[in-house]
């Protein structure tokens, strides 16, 4: 009877286009790659022995240098197998040493979204134009092809990006309609989050597994609502605008209460939706680490069993894959309950009117609220 081979990873690692992978498996101690679902830009670090000192000076790593990675395993499924994960293109963009024991980690960030993009300042006004049609502009600006996968396409009677980064405004006005960001490749992807997490399972994960290492679940009421109440002075078009959506969190009890700026009732209403969504969606996540899996991706969705009160379907948020020294090859995913497995679906907002001396504190008015700025990458 013919044994079967162990199974194996390996980390193919090309440095400024030279593969660097033979010269560099004996000093690894661990490399991770973390692929994220939208917001953050992907990252990968290498920490390597240095009792010897090499990679403190003669081999020290040079900040902005691309490198590209690969992870392959071989008869991890079955006999005869090999599969990769291409991680992608990265700029060392830190280089950290520590001890003891000695250790030099390089960490990097994916090169897919441009220094320029996530950092240049920049002043610009957009007029009657769609968020698709101002996200369309920034991937062009910056040599990326816009995929809009969002059936919520607001219509803005002006908005004006001041001394933000493209992407950072970008994010800010994608963030109030429930759309999440994601640079692939040469595209610019934009998509609508709760449509996502109510798409199929990628795959099912059981107590018990002998594949999974540690796990993690948690729900919460501190920082979710039972529904959200947007309030709008229209300078303009000289009213007040109140708009209320009920929830499915169980929540705290108490409501969400939005200052912002909207142009009419429905687009009012959609931010209250999406606003109450983004506030929700952290009420029961989890995390698994569990034996090495190139499935399992940012964006992705999985269903869990035998936890009880936690099972149901979870939206991948973070995962990512690390090539230890000792521990092989293993994969950590964090989760957020999805759309689907809610106990019920928000209510169809009601809307009213108020008339200006109501005393509404609406932003709008001289009253001091001001919207949160944008975060970037």
């Amino acid at each position: 009877m013919a044994t079967r081979k162990a199974r194996r990873a390996e980390l193919v690692l090309v440095y400024e286009g030279a593969d660097i992978s033979r010269d560099i498996a004996p000093y690894l101690v661990t490399f991770s790659y973390t692929d994220n679902a939208s917001d953050k830009a992907d990252d990968l670090s290498v920490t390597l022995e240095d009792r010897k000192g090499n990679w403190r000076d003669p081999w020290f790593p040079s900040k902005g240098a691309v490198i590209h990675a690969t992870i392959i395993t071989h008869d991890w499924h079955g006999p005869n197998e090999t599969e990769s994960l291409p991680c992608g293109t990265f700029e060392i963009d830190e280089v950290e040493c520590s001890g003891p024991p000695t250790q030099v980690q390089i960490k990097a960030v994916s090169t897919l979204v441009s220094k320029g993009m996530r950092q240049e300042q920049k002043t610009k006004a957009w007029e009657n134009a769609k968020l698709s049609v101002v996200a369309d502009d920034v991937a062009k600006k910056n040599g990326l092809t816009l995929f809009w996968d969002s059936p919520n396409d607001p219509l803005f009677e002006r908005r004006d990006q001041v001394e933000m980064s493209d992407l950072g405004f970008l994010q800010k006005l994608c963030r109030e309609y429930g759309i999440g960001i994601k640079v692939t490749d040469t595209q610019l992807v934009c998509y609508d989050e709760e449509t996502y997490e109510a798409k199929a399972a990628i795959a099912a994960i059981s107590f018990g597994d002998k594949h999974i290492k540690n796990y993690r679940f948690r729900t919460k009421t501190r920082g979710t609502y039972k529904g959200a109440r947007l309030q709008y002075h229209h300078p303009v078009k000289n009213e007040n605008l109140e708009v209320y959506t009920a929830g499915d969190a169980e929540g705290t009890g108490e409501d969400l209460v939005i200052n912002q700026k909207a142009d009419t009732l429905d687009d009012a209403e959609k931010i209250a939706q999406k606003k109450l969504h983004d506030a929700n969606k952290k009420e029961t996540t989890g995390s698994i680490t569990l034996v090495g899996d190139m499935r399992f991706l940012g964006g992705s969705n999985v269903t869990v069993s035998g936890w009880g009160k936690f099972d149901g379907g979870y939206f991948i948020e973070k995962a990512t894959h690390n090539v230890n020294k000792g521990s092989g090859y293993v994969t950590s995913i964090e989760l957020r309950l999805g759309g689907p497995s809610k106990k019920g679906k928000g209510k169809k907002g009601k809307t009213k009117y108020g008339p200006l001396d109501s005393g509404f504190d609406v932003y709008g008015k001289e009253t001091g609220n001001q919207p949160a700025g944008g975060n970037s990458f």
